[in-house]
This record gives structure tokens, C-alpha cells and sequence, in this order.
């Protein structure tokens, strides 16, 4: 009887560890030749200052907006026009929280795994802060090239409840995928 109970709990604890993963992508929303901003509750995330287009139809994508693996398909970034104003441009942010239908009073968690990315013109470097509920827990840099790379997080952020990327001055952030894990329980 011990042996079945405890038999059964790993098989539970593995099953909802493998259902608390997520690889959020783009292809769900729907085709725009324009940006537009991340619908909020996409994938259960609020999403601010992020936006999403499909690449092949936006005359103003650069090259790192079209090197997804499926032609028309969104993608997100952070970073536009108003970004590079004045000369020289400024700094842009974008931010990814998640929260419960109990809304800010009643955050839920996630560990940020990895990101796929590319600088959206070219190179650029981007900062990579993490929150939990309102309190700094870390941040790293990287050099994004124009070409697609994985971004792997530093697992020391543990469970977070936002993610915020900026992008250096002029600098478009293209991102194709984000992987997490939601906090369980």
C-alpha cells in the first residue's frame, strides 16, 4: 500500500511539472502588417510596451524580424521609431508580468528558462531585470547579434513575477519564443 501511495504521488509530482512548462509564441495571434501592441492575457501574461507584427508584411521590419522558422508568423519586440528619437535614441523598455484573475493584489510565479531572439537591425545589447513582487532579484546583459540566438536566464532568479527587458539606444529586440516554467502550488 506505502509502496503504490508513494508510486503514485511521483507519478503526480512528475505530471504537473511537465504540464507547468511553457513555450509561448507568437503563431496564435492574429496576422498584422502593422505593429500592434501584445494583447494582455496572452499566454495568462500581461504584456507593456511589447509589441507583435508579422515580419514578412511590415515594410519597416529589419532582418532580425524574419528569420522565424515559419513564414508568416508574428513575432514580438521591444523597441520602434520612438525609440530612436532624439538622434543617438534612447532607451526602450518592455515589460512581462503575470498575474492571477485576482489581479496585482494576488500575483502567480514563473522562472524564466530562455528566450529565442535577435537584434531586430542589427547588433545590439539588451539588460534582462527580474521581479517578484516589486523586489529586484537580478539582472543580466547580453550581445544580441542580427542572427537568431537562444538567451538562457540565470537559474538563480528562481520563481519571478516580472521580466524586463531594454534594449540599448536604437536597438529593436526581436523575440520568437520565451520558455518558463509556471510556479505549481
Amino acid at each position: 500500500m506505502k509502496k503504490t501511495l508513494v508510486l503514485l504521488t511521483c507519478i503526480l509530482a512528475l505530471a504537473l511539472g511537465a504540464t507547468a512548462q511553457n513555450q509561448i509564441n507568437f503563431s496564435s495571434l492574429p496576422l498584422v502588417s502593422t505593429p500592434a501592441s501584445m494583447p494582455s492575457d496572452y499566454f495568462g501574461l500581461n504584456w507593456t510596451n511589447i509589441f507583435y507584427v508579422d515580419p514578412v508584411e511590415w515594410a519597416g521590419s529589419g532582418v532580425g524580424y524574419k528569420l522565424g522558422p515559419v513564414l508568416n508568423q508574428d513575432v514580438a519586440f521591444v523597441g520602434e521609431s520612438g525609440c530612436r528619437l532624439p538622434p543617438g535614441g534612447g532607451a526602450c523598455y518592455g515589460t512581462i508580468s503575470a498575474y492571477s484573475s485576482g489581479g496585482v493584489n494576488n500575483p502567480i510565479s514563473f522562472q524564466p528558462l530562455s528566450a529565442t531572439v535577435a537584434g531586430g537591425f542589427g547588433p545590439t545589447s539588451i539588460t534582462v531585470i527580474a521581479y517578484n513582487n516589486g523586489n529586484y532579484v537580478g539582472s543580466a546583459s547580453y550581445a544580441i547579434g542580427a542572427g537568431m540566438q537562444t538567451l538562457s536566464f540565470p537559474p538563480t532568479w528562481g520563481n519571478i513575477t516580472e521580466l524586463t527587458f531594454q534594449t540599448a539606444a536604437g536597438g529593436d529586440l526581436v523575440l520568437y519564443d520565451l520558455e518558463v516554467y509556471w510556479a505549481v502550488g
